[in-house]
């Protein structure tokens, strides 16, 4: 199995945290350091893309968890009863939202300072805000975003944070629980070996 990534793609870590939750062996390849790009395989050219054993290539990071969790199904990460898949996958959603709406403020970030929109920008800064905080009030004090275990829908937040964490981390200053849950998960192998480069998010 090859799985083209890059470290600080929140989607790619999405999916690097199910693979390493299941235990399936895969090789990586980060297109930005690499020849190889995704383009070979994916006419998108973005990533994630993965290839299966058999040759099938799959791509879009949702795509991707729900063909990994159906191919791979212990653990289980995604819910079968569909309420809870509906609260998972509405995690999920929530989560790559967040980087959805972050992504455009990075962009125009990069420009020069007398070419920014700021409108552009506050626009997008204000659906991060809102999901920030919604975050922070559902999730609380509880150790995983939905139930009483590791599932999808923490594999997605805390590549959502580690996200902000590393673009833009005065996002996270209001949001103290979702820090404290982001460091708890921190812990775990499978999130800490996916961890993206400089981020701490230590309260």
């Amino acid at each position: 199995m090859l799985l083209f990534m890059s470290p600080a793609s929140p989607y790619a870590r999405k999916v690097r945290i199910v693979l390493a939750e299941k235990n399936i062996a895969f090789d990586e390849i980060d297109h930005v350091t690499s020849e190889r790009k995704p383009r070979e395989h994916n006419p998108l050219g973005k990533v994630p893309t993965l290839i299966l054993d058999d040759g099938t290539v799959v791509f879009d990071s949702t795509v991707i968890t729900e063909a990994l969790d159906a191919l791979y199904p212990a653990p289980r990460l995604i819910p079968e009863a569909p309420r809870e898949r509906i609260a998972v996958r509405r995690w999920e959603a929530l989560a790559d939202g967040l980087c959805d709406v972050l992504i455009p403020i990075v962009i125009e970030e990069r420009r020069p300072l007398d070419k920014r929109d700021a409108a552009h920008i506050e626009r997008h800064a204000e659906k991060v805000r809102g999901t920030v905080a919604l975050l922070d009030d559902d999730i609380g004090e509880r150790p995983y975003a939905h139930g009483d275990a590791f599932t999808l829908a923490d594999a997605a937040v805390v590549s959502a944070i580690g996200y902000v964490a590393l673009r833009r981390p005065d996002f996270l200053e209001p949001a103290p629980r979702l820090r404290a849950y982001a460091e708890r998960l921190g812990a775990r192998p499978s999130v800490a070996r996916t961890a993206m480069p400089n981020v701490s998010l230590k309260t």
